[in-house]
């Protein structure tokens, strides 16, 4: 089993709680890649999909995406090969796929958001089992994308009130350590 862990917007894997899992993971034994995704403050959609490609996700891959990070995720797993699958996707904090509830307009799409959204039909060919973790005083992702994810996912829900958007001021995320078998 492997886990690639896809960091979020204005950041990369030295930051937040990202250096705490991997060596988290590390100390299990399990084979962690967070890579350090292109232009992380002016993301292109295509860059990051490539960059985690190279990471070859499998059958006993873990994904788990941050933020814009699980919106790359979900547009990579939209795309694949009819008989490609993953074990299991965590997304924390993971935006809608909606051009029409894009949080900040003034920031950047370069392919993140769609006017139809996310593909969940085509995506859950690729996966059966899903997580969405999301706060309640997330002050950048409203709740209700968390909601709407994990309602297209048919994803075990694991909603908080007090990690707003699992950022810097939260090292560890235990509760994501439980979702790791």
């Amino acid at each position: 089993m492997k886990v690639v862990l896809i960091h979020g917007k204005d950041t990369d894997p030295s930051r937040k709680w990202y250096p705490w899992f991997i060596s988290e993971m590390k100390e299990r034994g399990i084979e962690v890649i967070a890579p350090a995704l292109p232009k992380p403050s002016n993301p292109v959609m295509s860059e990051w999909l490539d960059a985690l490609d190279k990471t070859k996700p499998n059958e006993k891959t873990i994904l788990i995406g941050h933020s814009r990070g699980g919106v790359a995720i979900l547009r990579w797993l939209e795309n694949l090969a009819p008989n490609q699958r993953v074990k299991k996707v965590i997304l924390l904090a993971t935006n809608s796929g909606l051009e029409s509830k894009r949080a900040v307009k003034s920031e950047s799409n370069f392919g993140f958001y769609t006017k139809e959204g996310y593909n969940f039909e085509e995506i859950k060919r690729h996966c059966d089992n899903f997580v969405v973790m999301h706060s309640k005083d997330d002050p950048w992702v409203p709740f209700d994308q968390g909601v709407e994810n994990a309602k297209g996912l048919n994803a075990k829900f694991l909603e908080f009130d007090h990690y707003k958007h699992f950022g810097h001021n939260f090292p560890e995320i235990p509760e994501l350590l439980a979702e790791i078998p």
